[in-house]
Parts: C-alpha cells; structure tokens; sequence
C-alpha cells in the first residue's frame, strides 16, 4: 500500500509536468486562456488521477477444471517447476524503506504547513498593526453597495507601509490599501478599489488561499509552483480586463495608476512586518504585460471552447489512467501470505495418506478452532463464494485470481467475508475455518495454482 502510493506521487509529478508542458504553449499562442482562471484549477485537478484508484482492465476469469474433478483425475505431477520469482531466492523485505520514504514526504508537507501557517499569522499581524478606515472614506456609492452584502465580515484599513493595495482572508475579509493612495487622483484612486472590489467579487483571495495549501502539501512536485506563479499572474490580467471591460474610456489612465502603484510600492527597506503570504510588489516584466493588455482588449473565453479544453483534458487523463493500470498488471505476485496465522501445517503438498487413499496430497492444510480468520494470501479478485460452483469434496470454498496465471483456494470454510466480484487486499479476511465438505475435522486447505495447474505453495509462503 505505502509502496503503491509513494509510485501514484511519482506519477502525479510526471503528470503534471506533461500537463504544464502541453498547457504552456496554448497559453502563449491563446491570450484568451491567459483570461480563465479555471484552466489552472483543471490542471490540479487533473495532476491528482494517478491518486484515483485504477480500473480493473478486462480479463478472461476462468475455473481450473481441476478443480471441478475428482482427486483420482485431478492429480499433477509432484515436480513443481520454479516458474515464480520468489522461488529463485529470497526477496529483500523493501517495506520499511517504503514507510520511511513516505514518513519522510509527510513530514516535510507538515513542515511546509507550518511555514504556511507562520505566514500567515505574519500577514494577520501586519493587517493589525493597519488603521482601520470606514468604507464611505473611500468609496463611492455603487461601491459601497457591491460591499453591502459584506457588510458583517468586509473591513476596510489602511497601512503605512509602501506596498500594493490587496485583500486577504477567508470568511472575514479585508481589503488593505497603502497611505500612499491619497497621492493619487480620485479616479486613481477608484480604480485601484474597482481592482480589488473585483478580485473580492471573484473570490481570489479563498482561491489564491487553497492554492497555496496545495502547494505546501505537494512541496515534492516543482510543477505546483510554477501553475501557482502562472495562477496570480492570470487573476490579476483577467482582473485588469475585467475593470476595463466595465470602464474601457478609463484604460491610459489604469496604466498610470499601475505605473504609480509600482513605483509608489518599491520602498528602499521593506517593512518590519512584510507580509509573506501576499506579494508586496510585482516585477516590472509582469507590469509590462499588463500595460500591453490594457490596449489590446481580450474577449472572454467562449463556452464551447471551456468544454472543448475540458474535454481533451480528460480523455488524456483517462488514457493516462488506463495506462497505468496497465502497468499495474504487469508485475506477478512477489511476496505471499500466510492464508492464517500462528497455525502449523499439519498436511504439507505431496503428503500421501490413507484418508485420500494414498493419493498425493495438492495442497497444505492448516489445522485450527472452527472460526479461525482465514486470510487472502495476495491482492486479487475474488471468482467463487459457496459450496456448488467446485467439487463437493471442497465444502464452502473461496476462489481468488491473483493475476499473471496465479490462483489461491481456500476450503473447508464455515462462512465467507467476500463475495464473489469483490477485490480483496493481501492479508484481508475471506472467511471463518470449519469441516465443510470431505474432512476428517476443522481445517483450512489451501492451494495456489499457476495456469489451471495445482503447485506447492510451500515455496512461496513464510512458513
């Protein structure tokens, strides 16, 4: 399990790196995408699929026929041939490197919460150390209005420090404005409220916020950087565009105000409360673009388009997903368990007794208290659970397919915990031990066939 998840992160990584690598260039040559948010967020979304548990892919479920005679027809060769890995030598235990490799990704994804956290609790200091200014100092009406509805949690304070207007919170928000804004004209001034009003409208900051919580989680994949960096930079265009949009014969004035608001916001020291969550300032490339934008209006993104790069997105994620579960198929059982634990075997493969009329015995028995859990002895899909679909000599039998040709059977049951179709993990309980069909009292017998062929699954198990 600790393995198949630390290899799913992997993939995530790799994922997302083809994602951003074929979204990068969309981007340049489709200034419209550069409009939509939400290309970002099914980018994220879509990283995550090797997470999603894998689809069973087709296979050709069959019954051994050996299982379904008699003994006196069903007996196999006692020279099992060493066709199984595990019976070439004995394989490394890897598992608890596995379990420190994924402690060690936890830890510092806690870590890098914890930095996240302190963050911040900087920013909340830095917004209590600002005065707080009432809204109709600085708004207009219609403004005023657009805040109405935010009345009980929206607050309004100013900082002394030189530092981009921003708004930040999750349920209680606040927008705070540098003291420089009063240098400004007054359509200066309400256009950098229109900025913020409408990433307040847009819920950047609860987006920009979960963004962040992603990224210090998947510390271990650089993509979520890079698609955070690209996510501030398309809100605050698709912002732009949108003040513009609402005010387009105030658009070389708005690029003024940004020139201003750059220079104004590059203090010589920063301030003692700086804070690290939000950015105090933009670089001048990014400002550059902006100002290009303010000129060259954008039209939104068309719905049938939305749906046409949703589309694509997810017919690659499905094929990747059925890639993969194609790769998980591709490897046969390695390490096997014991079908119960702390019990001896007292029937071991081959063994000849008078009760099978010296015939050779095809498989182990296990010797325990009727009740005693049996257990899955590898991941695989569960074919029978009942006493009619095999030879009645089995009583109440559980059938697993294991993949690759390997089978296990498990006879002589009291109850099952399975039932037939269901996908069961190694170690998972498949059924209580008892004296159902031919015994001489309470026990399990075990088999593991290769390809319809009953083998000796002494070698395969840590007896």
């Amino acid at each position: 399990m600790t393995q198949h998840l630390l290899i799913s992160l992997l993939l995530c990584t790799f994922w997302s790196a083809a994602l951003w690598a074929i979204a990068k260039p969309l981007l340049k040559r489709n200034h419209v995408l550069q409009q939509w948010p939400a290309l970002y967020w099914w980018l994220l979304a879509l990283s995550f699929l090797p997470l999603l548990p894998l689809p069973e892919l087709y296979q050709h479920w069959t019954i051994p026929s050996v299982l379904l005679q008699d003994t006196l027809y069903s007996v196999q060769t006692l020279a099992a041939q060493p066709m199984h890995p595990a019976l070439l030598g004995t394989p490394a235990n890897t598992g608890l490197y596995w379990q420190i490799a994924l402690a060690f990704i936890v830890t510092l994804s806690l870590i890098q919460l914890v930095k996240l956290a302190k963050q911040w609790q900087q920013l909340q200091q830095f917004i209590r150390h600002s005065t707080r200014l009432a809204p109709d100092s600085l708004f207009t009406a219609a403004q005023l209005k657009q805040v109405a509805p935010l009345a009980n949690r929206f607050t309004l304070r100013q900082t002394e420090a030189a530092v981009s207007p921003f708004i930040a919170g999750w349920f209680k928000l606040t927008l705070v404005v540098p003291a420089y804004i009063w240098q400004m004209s007054e359509q200066q001034r309400q256009l950098l409220i229109s900025h913020e009003l409408m990433h307040l409208q847009r819920r950047d900051p609860q987006q920009l916020l979960i963004m962040r919580i992603l990224v210090a989680l998947c510390w271990f994949n650089p993509v979520f950087r890079q698609l955070e960096a690209a996510f501030i930079r398309n809100i605050e265009l698709a912002v732009d565009n949108a003040v513009l949009t609402a005010q387009p014969q105030h658009a070389v004035l708005y690029g003024q105000t940004l020139l201003a608001s750059l220079a104004l916001s590059q203090p010589k020291t920063p301030p003692q409360l700086m804070p690290g969550f939000v950015q105090a300032s933009a670089d001048k490339q990014f400002y550059q673009q902006r100002l290009q934008q303010l000129f060259k209006p954008v039209a939104a993104v068309p719905l049938r388009q939305k749906w046409r790069i949703a589309l694509i997105l997810c017919c690659s994620a499905s094929v990747l997903n059925t890639a993969v579960a194609q790769l998980h198929f591709t490897a046969p059982p390695a390490i096997w368990h014991l079908p119960v634990n702390n019990v001896p075997v007292n029937s071991f493969y081959a063994e000849q007794h008078p009760f099978r009329d010296n015939r050779p015995h095809q498989g182990l028995d296990f010797a325990a208290q009727p009740g005693t859990a049996v257990l899955a002895a590898q991941k695989g899909r569960v074919l029978i659970t009942d006493d009619t679909s095999l030879h009645e000599r089995y009583g109440k039998v559980v059938l697993i397919d294991h993949g690759h040709g390997y089978q296990t059977l498990y006879a002589h049951l009291d109850d099952f915990y399975v039932v037939a179709g269901q996908t069961v993990e190694p170690g998972q309980p498949v059924g209580k031990m008892g004296a159902t069909g031919r015994v001489t009292g309470p026990h399990l017998h075990f088999e593991l066939l290769l390809h319809g062929k009953q083998q000796d699954p002494a070698p395969y198990l840590p007896l």
